[in-house]
């Protein structure tokens, strides 16, 4: 087994990261706004309203209707309502959500992926655009124009077609094993020809970073590849030794793959960083893959991975957990200004807002996992109630979340337009 080559920086990001969230208070989180009944009850018909919408809007894409630029620019127009009245965004907020330049992204993206590969499905796709998403919000942060560039192209769709191969029980756990190993020593530069046609998929987006990025010049970039290949790796202890694995050992697993992560995904948009951009980059994807363990706790525990939120779960309320992830998350944003992009504040308040109502959600669809009385005080906070959310969750499956499904519907749309 090959040493990663990033272990000094990652464990040390690692180590001082886990240490900050050991810290942080395990106090009720501090929202912008509380919500009455009347009020909840106002963004529920708002949000019947908006799924009305919806459905209309795919009707017509699935019917091969022709989509105008007028129709979409209506839906559009019709979902920002949605954002502020129904969620309360500020319209500064919402004009970077949804700025022309994401939007073109977005449909760049789908247009490409579909031309790549024309067995992608929608949930293939849409996983990767989530990647994109989170590079084009890296892309503003770090003043870099917001734009489809081949590595952010390649780098989306790595994971997808990765996570579907290892997920996929027909092949068998050495194949798996083999399979990884081939791919390391791809990332790692070696010119080894492809087994498998999904070998060929693959070693080709890896060839693509390689376009942008000539090894000899940015050799860091192939090294944080190599880095979150590692840390991806290093946790599938999470499966296969849940119960040797103390808190604190499972929570800096889940931490380092996260981090790695998004550490490489500033890596691909800028070619290189400064230490103290790694710093926040290695922080800020932690923080995202704890979110992402709340959302997924009651589905993480069900297969037997044990992440920081599910190896307690359902046995001990989680409240103190969520609570420092949430003061975790304060802490990290804090280092936002080692950036020197546009707007630092709007970015912040948008992804406060965002979050808040996220965690929210997580809460609203795991109840069982909480204190009775935090749900309630949780509840408390949310624009909805949680017994509706509940209700309305098949609507939004696989992709739950209020936030994602405006621009899945631009994805969408363009993956209609293109089968």
């Amino acid at each position: 087994m090959h040493e990663p080559i990033l272990k000094p920086m990652l464990k040390d990001y690692t180590q001082q990261y886990a240490e900050i969230w050991d810290a942080c208070s395990t106090g009720l989180p501090q929202f912008t706004k509380l919500y009455s009944t009347h009020e909840k009850l106002q963004k529920e018909q708002t949000l019947d309203q908006f799924l009305q919408s919806i459905q209309s809007f795919r009707k017509k894409q699935i019917s091969r209707k022709i989509l105008t630029n007028a129709d979409q620019q209506i839906f559009l127009s019709k979902t920002r309502d949605f954002l502020r009245v129904g969620l309360d965004f500020t319209e500064s907020q919402l004009g970077m959500m949804f700025s022309d330049d994401l939007t073109d992204a977005t449909r760049k993206f789908v247009r490409q992926a579909r031309a790549f590969d024309p067995g992608l499905t929608f949930h293939d796709i849409f996983q990767a655009c989530r990647n994109m998403w989170i590079m084009n919000g890296l892309q503003i942060i770090m003043g870099i124009p917001v734009q489809l560039t081949p590595s952010i192209f390649a780098y989306s769709l790595l994971y997808p077609y990765t996570d579907n191969l290892i997920d996929d029980p027909d092949i068998s756990g050495f194949q798996k094993m083999i399979f990884s190993q081939r791919f390391r020593q791809r990332l790692s530069g070696q010119r080894i020809e492809p087994s498998t046609p999904k070998e060929t998929i693959i070693f080709s987006l890896v060839e693509m970073i390689e376009n942008q990025y000539p090894r000899d010049i940015f050799p860091e970039v192939f090294k944080s590849l190599l880095g979150i290949h590692d840390a991806q790796t290093n946790s599938l202890k999470l499966i296969e030794y849940p119960d040797q694995l103390s808190e604190m050992e499972t929570l800096k697993i889940c931490m380092a793959k996260g981090g790695a992560s998004v550490l490489a995904d500033g890596f691909l948009i800028a070619g290189k960083l400064t230490k103290a951009q790694q710093y926040f980059l290695f922080g800020f994807g932690a923080y995202l893959q704890l979110l992402d363990d709340i959302e997924d706790v009651a589905e993480d525990f069900r297969a037997g991975l044990m992440t920081a939120f599910s190896k307690d779960a359902f046995h001990s309320p989680l409240d103190k957990k969520l609570n420092k992830t949430f003061w975790f998350g304060e802490e990290v944003m804090k280092s936002l200004d080692y950036f020197e992009g546009k707007q630092p504040d709007l970015f912040k308040s948008l992804m406060r807002r965002s979050i808040d109502l996220f965690i929210a959600e997580a809460v609203a669809q795991n109840p069982v996992a909480y204190s009775e009385q935090y749900v309630s005080e949780f509840e408390n906070f949310s624009p909805f109630h949680f017994s509706y959310i509940r209700k309305r969750k098949d609507q939004f499956m696989p992709y739950n979340g209020f936030l994602l499904t405006a621009i899945e519907e631009i994805a969408f749309s363009e993956s209609v337009i293109q089968s």
